[in-house]
């Protein structure tokens, strides 16, 4: 029996990008099963352009935020991997299929790929350097092996590095892959971006540390 993927992204008012998202999730060369969709109280164009998507699963909320909104999603997941993807970036068209098979055929417990920041002023793509997907956009996993870590927490900006590190300090196997295959893209709101972002990462540096600390490492 063939295990089933279950893609997850959360939008808050993505009506600018969000269909590119979505199709780039869409034309995987090995499709995902279930794409869980959670719309965070958008007040855009956003549920208008998820409705032309019959084959979302779509949640709908009043805002709480992306760590929840995901959190949502995750419990809501009946597929046996789990994927991510903001609504404002793209996958390369063999991220599921590559990624699936790192899984099953190395002794690891998540699969990373690279990930490469992109910005599109119309027709014109300019790509940044790649670098390593330790995020959730560049994770592909076993949704048992996510719940033994346990949910992202909804508290910080950058939830997914502490979701990470604990990962890492309870000794799950990873590797990455060399191969680039999701995108990031870089534009005026991202989330990413601002002085607000930039503080709330010392909170996160703090929480890194006492983290380690609590498993002695």
């Amino acid at each position: 029996m063939n295990k089933k993927i279950t893609t997850i992204m959360a939008v808050y008012n993505g009506e600018k990008y969000l269909a590119e998202a979505i199709e780039s999730v869409l034309s995987q060369t090995h499709s995902s099963d279930e794409i869980i969709v959670i719309n965070d109280g958008s007040t855009d164009a956003t549920a208008d352009i998820l409705n032309n998507y019959p084959e979302l699963i779509v949640q709908t909320n009043t805002n709480q935020g992306m760590w929840k909104s995901l959190n949502q999603g995750i419990s809501m997941a009946t597929g046996d991997y789990l994927t991510f993807i903001d609504h404002d970036d793209l996958w390369h068209k063999d991220k599921n299929k590559l990624q699936l098979e790192h899984l099953q055929t190395s002794e690891i417990d998540m699969s990373f790929c690279y990930i490469q920041n992109f910005t599109k002023i119309n027709s014109h793509v300019e790509y940044a350097d790649k670098q390593v997907g330790a995020t959730q956009a560049g994770i592909f996993i076993e949704k048992s092996k996510f719940m033994d870590v346990g949910y992202f927490g909804t508290s910080l900006v950058a939830e997914s590095m502490l979701w990470f590190q604990k990962a890492r300090l309870m000794g799950l196997r990873q590797e990455c892959l060399v191969d680039v295959l999701a995108y990031r893209r870089v534009h005026e709101t991202n989330m990413t971006r601002g002085r607000a972002y930039n503080d709330g990462l010392v909170d996160v540096a703090r929480e890194l540390i006492r983290q380690r600390k609590f498993f002695n490492k």
